[in-house]
């Protein structure tokens, strides 16, 4: 038996990205772990009744978390038993730590039979992406992990990195089929047809926007907002971008984008759209969504954009002493500049060089995935010292202060 973290939002878009890398890496498909999953206790033996207190630990422990942040950061290699293992590093969260150990402590008197490593004040928080590999296979992996374009010196892998959140937790039992799961948000035990149920997975997402400030949220500000990429009738941007939505209802996803906007924008606020506004097979038209949005909107187009009346290649903005750059992709300035560039287009797919905010390229980023899916005030960025941050990864992230070399007089 086992109890794990099963990936909820994003599940699709990590299984994606194994998809091409074993693939490229040439890695054979029963070496591979295509479910990601990050195991927190076990692997050990029970019966009935040790599994029935077992489930009440979990709810007992789950009932203090609202879920349990964590990030998925590159990958990293130990060499196991049967050969090498290549795995998602995963940095836990205090939550998620806290969560861990309270759960090893009080099922060793349940289930004594475990591993040394359950109780490792160090304990590897991870995801097995491949196992048993051979040095050659390993070679390969490395091979292709540090490769370079030689034209442009870009690495052709991008970092894997994306900061998440453990909806639930999951007991397995020895063949792997889940024998029922704690919910974070709905605050109960779920049975094994509840956990595989969507309409149990569209209630859980939905109390996880609202507990994240995703949906619901209402401002009143007389500040400039900002927001790029929302991709309105794009069901399939849901699994790229691991949206906490069902891909099966789109309309759930447009719906929730065009409230947000419409509880923070008011009429007399100016935003600036960057962006990929609508997109996909029979996505309606951006006229048609603008319409449906508050706010006097500054279109600035993106790559999917063709022909937005009035809409603009950039735009430059001068805003309490700063100057801001504003474009949908960072990577094709129109003009030199050495300032602060606001723009969209990477989504949440390189949140290692692109974040919320990079102080050391000056770039902020507005793509909705980093934003809780709803515009951003100008006054808010510039409310956290700006120019002192490092990195912050999200509009909800601790930020990263930059630091500087100590001067004695």
């Amino acid at each position: 038996m086992l109890i794990e973290i099963r990936i909820g939002p994003g599940k699709r878009k990590i299984t994606n990205w194994i998809s091409h890398f074993c693939d490229k890496c040439r890695i054979p498909d029963n070496k591979i772990h295509r479910v990601p999953h990050i195991s927190l206790y076990g692997s050990f033996s029970a019966d009935h009744g040790q599994v029935e207190r077992i489930k009440s630990v979990l709810a007992t422990i789950g009932r203090k978390y609202s879920f349990l942040p964590f990030t998925i950061d590159g990958l990293q290699c130990i060499e196991g038993e049967k050969g090498i293992v290549i795995y998602f590093n995963i940095v836990p969260s205090e939550e998620l730590k806290q969560f861990r150990n309270e759960l090893a402590w009080n099922l060793i008197s349940i289930v004594p039979d475990t591993k040394p490593y359950d109780f490792d004040k160090d304990f590897l928080f991870h995801s097995t992406l491949a196992y048993k590999l051979s040095d050659s296979e390993y070679e390969r992996i490395s091979a292709y992990v540090n490769s370079v374009d030689p034209i442009s010196d870009d690495f052709v892998m991008p970092h894997f990195y994306l900061p998440m959140a453990a909806l639930r937790i999951t007991l397995l039992n020895n063949q792997s089929r889940i024998i029922c799961e704690y919910d974070f948000l709905q605050q109960k035990l779920l049975s094994r047809l509840e956990s595989l149920s969507k309409w149990d997975w569209q209630r859980t997402s939905k109390l996880f926007r609202v507990k994240k400030g995703m949906e619901n949220y209402h401002e009143h500000s007389n500040s400039i907002y900002l927001i790029s990429d929302l991709h309105l009738d794009h069901s399939n941007i849901i699994h790229y971008c691991a949206r906490p939505f069902l891909s099966s209802n789109v309309n759930e996803m447009n719906a929730v984008l065009v409230e947000n906007w419409n509880h923070v924008v008011h009429d007399t606020n100016t935003v600036f759209f960057l962006g990929d506004l609508a997109f996909g097979r029979g996505a309606r038209s951006a006229e048609y969504w603008l319409s449906k949005l508050n706010g006097k909107i500054q279109f600035i187009r993106g790559n999917h954009e063709y022909g937005v009346k009035n809409s603009q290649e950039y735009a430059i903005l001068n805003h309490r002493d700063h100057l801001f750059l504003l474009i949908h992709d960072p990577k094709h300035l129109p003009v030199k500049w050495d300032g602060w560039v606001i723009h969209g287009h990477k989504h949440n797919d390189d949140v290692k060089n692109y974040p919320f905010i990079n102080g050391e390229k000056k770039t902020i980023n507005v793509s909705a995935e980093l934003t809780n899916y709803r515009p951003v005030s100008l006054d808010y960025i510039l409310s956290l010292d700006l120019d002192s941050i490092a990195r912050m990864d999200t509009i909800d992230s601790d930020p990263q202060r930059k630091v500087y070399p100590h001067i004695q007089n």
